[in-house]
């Protein structure tokens, strides 16, 4: 009975998760109250594949620990998704899914690799959850406060990771994290988030030159010691972030084109210095002719995922412990060789669907702007905020998923809430939250503030004749809004460089 069900679960698991992936696809164009019925069918989509899989893991390993942890765990997912509904009825209830959806995953294959190693990543995501639950109100409510500290912003981040360069350990070549009571921080995880919101505070209301060379003179500094501390990865992310922020800002694609040309020339200087990344780049180019040296990682990873076929082998029955840092740099290669192609195709298109929910929030509409008293050139602070925060995201799961898939060199990137990490699934949850948070003050006010029961994202979709009670009102904020930022009404002054978000 036992075998017939580790056999058989694997097909079970593998068609749960391309449902919850066709859902999510139809959720992205679905209105907050057409989506009900399906944000509640992801959900229980969700809670089905985790008993699914952990009874086989249970069964596979005969540990009783094993069911604990998967009693905590869903007890962790559920209280946290219940939690955050009741404190922020509006949130992007899709968002919310695809993060307890890509957190259970982590946690499966964890448990399976590494039971103690999963125990402590439930104990940091539950803590992290607890103080993500704050940071919707702060971001929604601190707004002139959050746009007023730039300066604290890049102080704080500049000064964080030069104290990892001068007094961090030494982790495979790069000085990535520091010791403190026994606890190992990796503080660009954090510094990311302090990051986007620099580049937003400074940028919403000026692209002037000057606001442009002070972002790009602290973007330069920060990728700088980033590339000192030998943490490529990272450093990549940041100059991927900052170029992409000031296009949203400033609406001009020279600016990418100027980010591609140097990105593309920082790629062969870091070539050309760096010994490691040549070692990194031979592997990525031809592993085979080293497969018993630097090719060893890579080859094996490519093994994992043609033996998982289109529904893996089985909970427990493949070998993802024969790749070296599994748990961090190679969890893709783990999933798809024990839960199969079809699963880890349906989680890239989790990760995809999280990306244009994060859009979706940063782009809104400026109906329910108007309803929340939000004029367009306050929104854009939000709009950059999300937008780069989705950017981000999506830039690490390429990096990650495309390392181990050997479409890219490696970098040593986390894939966010799956892979093994504390300091990486505590940044991805306080990132999701603080989107969460945009996406309220865009959408509708805290129900304290009105005492109306309200609806969340994108109410455009509604029916027509609520439409047109509304249009009046709406057409008076748009030109209130138009007014006021060319300068012709209020005494306003227009603000240099604008045209973009």
């Amino acid at each position: 009975m036992e075998q017939f069900i580790v056999i058989y679960s694997r097909y079970v698991i593998a068609l749960l998760a391309v449902l919850y992936a066709v859902l999510s696809l139809v959720r992205v164009f679905l209105s907050s109250r057409k989506g009900r019925p399906v944000d509640t069918a992801q959900t229980v989509c969700i809670f089905i594949w985790q008993f699914v899989a952990f009874l086989t893991l249970c069964l596979e390993t005969g540990e009783l620990d094993a069911l604990f942890f998967y009693a905590f765990s869903q007890i962790a997912l559920f209280a946290s998704m219940m939690l955050f509904l009741m404190i922020y009825p509006g949130m992007n209830r899709p968002l919310l899914n695809h993060m307890c959806f890509l957190l259970g995953t982590g946690l499966l294959i964890l448990g399976r690799l590494d039971l103690q190693q999963a125990i402590r990543q439930l104990i940091i995501a539950a803590a992290g959850m607890i103080i993500s639950m704050a940071i919707p109100y702060v971001v929604r409510k601190w707004e002139q406060l959050l746009k007023e500290l730039t300066l604290l912003y890049a102080g704080t981040g500049f000064l964080a990771l030069t104290a990892v360069l001068i007094l961090g350990q030494v982790t495979h070549g790069s000085r990535i994290s520091y010791t403190v009571a026994g606890i190992t921080f990796q503080p660009s995880e954090f510094v990311k988030l302090l990051f986007v919101f620099f580049l937003a505070a400074l940028l919403w209301e000026d692209t002037s030159l000057k606001n442009l060379a002070i972002a790009a003179a602290v973007a330069g500094g920060h990728v700088l010691v980033l590339v000192l501390s030998r943490d490529l990865g990272s450093a990549l992310i940041f100059f991927l972030v900052f170029v992409f922020l000031v296009f949203f800002a400033t609406g001009k694609y020279r600016y990418l084109a100027l980010g591609a040309a140097g990105g593309c020339a920082a790629a062969c200087v870091a070539y050309r210095l760096f010994s490691h990344v040549q070692v990194r780049v031979q592997a990525w180019r031809d592993p085979w002719s080293v497969i018993d040296s630097q090719g060893y990682q890579i080859t094996q990873s490519l093994f994992a995922l043609s033996r998982g076929g289109w529904f893996g082998l089985g909970i427990g029955q493949g070998t993802p412990e024969d790749i070296p840092y599994v748990e961090t740099d190679f969890i893709f290669a783990a999933v798809t060789e024990e839960l199969g192609l079809l699963f880890s195709v349906s989680l890239l298109v989790v990760c995809i669907c999280c990306f244009l929910q994060m859009m979706r929030i940063a782009l809104g509409n400026t109906r329910s702007m108007a309803r929340n008293h939000v004029s367009v050139q306050q929104d854009r602070f939000y709009r950059l905020l999300a937008s780069g925060f989705g950017v981000m995201y999506i830039f690490q799961v390429f990096l990650t998923v495309g390392g181990g898939i050997r479409f890219i060199p490696l970098t040593g990137v986390t894939l966010p809430l799956v892979s093994y990490g504390g300091s990486s699934v505590m940044t991805t949850l306080f990132l999701f939250a603080a989107v969460q948070g945009a996406g309220l003050k865009r959408r509708a006010p805290f129900p304290e503030d009105d005492g109306e029961d309200w609806d969340e994202e994108d109410e455009w979709q509604e029916d027509d004749d609520e439409w047109r009670e509304e249009e009046e009102d709406v057409n008076e904020w748009e030109a209130e809004d138009e007014a006021s930022y060319r300068g012709q009404s209020h005494g306003g002054n227009r603000q240099p460089g604008r045209k973009g978000w």
